[in-house]
């Protein structure tokens, strides 16, 4: 996968991401697996990041899959690597709206990552 790209953000997502192309891969997946192509606005967002070749190749694959509970490592500017659980929980009676929640192991390195910056 290039790394090149058009879009600051980009840099910087794959800065925080030490895993950045497993990251983007799960990422592009999880998309199209929730994304209704018929959708002008998704059809919109979607040509905004082809402009960015590591997404055109992903988005090419035509993988579907969603995302998943999952360990997810950031490498936060001030407190360095953090490896946190990622948790999707659905709204009960509002299936479209989910709740993202990520944690730490209880006594890991993370966890004090995390209370350091409280």
């Amino acid at each position: 996968m290039t790394t090149t790209s058009r879009w600051p953000k980009a840099s910087a997502a794959r800065r925080l991401f030490p895993d950045w192309p497993e990251i983007a891969a799960q990422t592009a997946a999880a998309l199209r697996a929730a994304a209704d192509p018929r959708d002008p606005k998704t059809a919109l967002l979607v040509a905004e990041l082809e402009a960015d070749d590591g997404f055109r190749g992903l988005w090419a694959r035509h993988d579907a899959r969603p995302s998943r509970d999952e360990l997810k490592r950031f490498v936060h500017p001030v407190v360095g690597e953090l490896a946190l659980r990622r948790q999707a929980l659905t709204v009960g009676g509002a299936e479209q709206q989910v709740i993202i929640v990520y944690q730490a192991a209880r006594g890991s390195p993370s966890a004090a990552g995390l209370a350091r910056l409280l």
